[in-house]
């Protein structure tokens, strides 16, 4: 073979393999040194629940580069996938988190067409802000994303779906805008000027919606005739224009159910898209909100009980408070009952890491764990439109559900791991070597002490326990003896 000939077939050989390199995953320069973690995993061993109505079913899962290649009773296990065995273990479609709110810097926004007044801010976008936070205590509650909304203002801005996995904003980012941002009463943090009061509120909100409506109507006409006078532009009513012609829905925040009415009279004025985001007082004015046909966010944060330890106690409670707390656990199960789709949100609790047990508390008192389960995975998908990516277990995609050591409405069950877009996330990892056991300690002889003591370690509920004794410890249940 001559030089020419060889190569030619270097330089094709070469483009061969250039043709078979995985895509970048990100648009940043990679380092010299780069870290190949696995990226293909077969679960084996585990039953799983693929929709929020079924069963658990035994199923593995293949996992590649962050979705779900195949699941099924029997697929083939790829050559290059490590297999991770689940025994015992149920899997469920990952959470996801209807509600949060984090502060952005409104100082973006100087130099632009700004709104004329400070409470409006639609062009305010989660997505173009990085927002920081640690998610390790929603992935605990087996969440995989959440919704991130602005937290301020009447017209507060757009909204966006994250992951719940580690990294930057940029890397979790799954859905860049998802609603426009809406509260029909005064901020919390104490502004002051217009608005005043909830009515100044309703009145301001009003007024942005029908000045963009002239923003849109006036483009038109400016369109169909050039020799009309031109209009200054607006960033506040450019955004506002998906809301109008319904392609953004608004998510309203509720205080009681007063305001959940007020909310849907608002909508319907203009024609908007709405979803509610709820307040725990819905079973007040059930059937009308039941009539309204629209979505509902739930918070679980249901009231503690009220100190009535004794008579003066007693007498300084309502008796509204005390109907609260007895009947706001079944809120949930009564809007199920009245047909009113909703999802949930660890909003308002006082610990996300309290979501659990408010979520088992609600399925005691009514709610059916399917339609739990539905408000945790499918309902909320659709609302935030992942649905081709979250919301069940099916090939293609994300890799991101909860594995629990029972079933998920068990007062006992554990969820051991949380993985999110195929990054798996131990909550109770194994231990490198198994301490419990009987022991023997051998000491250097001494007159005070025998030279034997015998030692046995227990583990419960992840820590160890432990008696000492002079004589052996009789086994209670059958293990190897250790001797150190």
């Amino acid at each position: 073979m001559n030089v020419r000939t060889t190569g030619s077939v270097c330089l094709l050989l070469l483009a061969v393999f250039v043709c078979h390199l995985p895509a970048d995953e990100t648009s940043v320069p990679q380092q010299p040194l780069r870290s190949n973690p696995p990226s293909v995993f077969a679960l084996t061993g585990a039953r799983v629940v693929t929709q929020p109505d079924g069963s658990p079913q035994p199923a593995v899962i293949i996992i590649r580069d962050g979705l779900i290649e195949a699941i099924g009773s029997n697929p083939a296990i790829p050559a290059d996938a490590r297999e991770i065995p689940l025994n015992g273990r149920i899997i469920y479609p990952g959470f996801i988190d209807a509600y949060s709110e984090a502060e952005l810097n409104t100082d973006r926004l100087t130099g632009t067409a700004r709104y004329w007044n400070g409470q409006v801010t639609p062009q305010l976008s989660v997505a173009s802000q990085p927002v920081l936070t640690d998610a390790s205590t929603l992935r605990r509650q087996g969440f995989v994303a959440r919704l991130v909304a602005p937290a301020d203002g009447v017209i507060r801005g757009q909204s966006a779906l994250l992951s719940t996995g580690d990294g930057d904003a940029a890397a979790n980012l799954l859905v860049p805008s998802v609603a426009q941002h809406v509260t029909l009463t005064i901020p919390r943090r104490g502004r002051s000027g217009y608005p005043g009061s909830p009515m100044g509120a309703v009145a301001l909100a009003r007024q942005a919606m029908l000045d963009a409506q002239w923003f849109r109507d006036a483009r038109m006409a400016l369109q169909a005739d050039p020799t009309l006078p031109s209009i200054e532009h607006n960033d506040a009513l450019a955004a506002l224009q998906p809301v109008i012609d319904g392609s953004l829905p608004i998510i309203v925040s509720t205080s009681d159910e007063q305001f959940v009415l007020r909310s849907d009279r608002f909508a319907a004025e203009f024609g908007l898209s709405l979803i509610i985001l709820g307040n725990g007082r819905e079973y007040r004015r059930l059937s009308e909100i039941a009539a309204l046909r629209r979505p509902l966010i739930l918070p679980l944060n249901f009231p503690k009980a009220p100190a009535v330890a004794s008579a003066e106690d007693a007498r300084d409670v309502p008796l509204e408070s005390l109907l609260h707390w007895d009947i706001a656990p079944e809120n949930p199960a009564r809007l199920h009952a009245s047909g009113v789709r909703f999802a949930f949100t660890t909003h308002q609790l006082s610990s996300p890491g309290d979501f659990l047990k408010a979520l088992r508390k609600a399925v005691a008192r009514g709610l059916p764990p399917a339609a739990a389960l539905t408000a945790l995975t499918s309902t909320p998908a659709e609302l935030c439109s992942a649905t081709s990516r979250l919301g069940s277990l099916q090939p293609g995609r994300l890799a991101s559900f909860v594995v629990t050591d029972g079933d998920l409405f068990g007062e006992q069950t554990e969820i051991v791991e949380t993985w999110v877009a195929g990054k798996r996330y131990e909550h109770q990892p194994a231990p490198a070597r198994s301490v419990p056991g009987h022991y023997e300690l051998r000491l250097a002889a001494a007159a005070q002490f025998p030279q034997t003591l015998h030692l046995e370690l227990r583990e419960s509920k992840g820590r160890l326990k432990g008696r000492v004794s002079r004589s052996p410890i009789p086994l209670e249940t059958p293990a190897a003896t250790k001797s150190d």
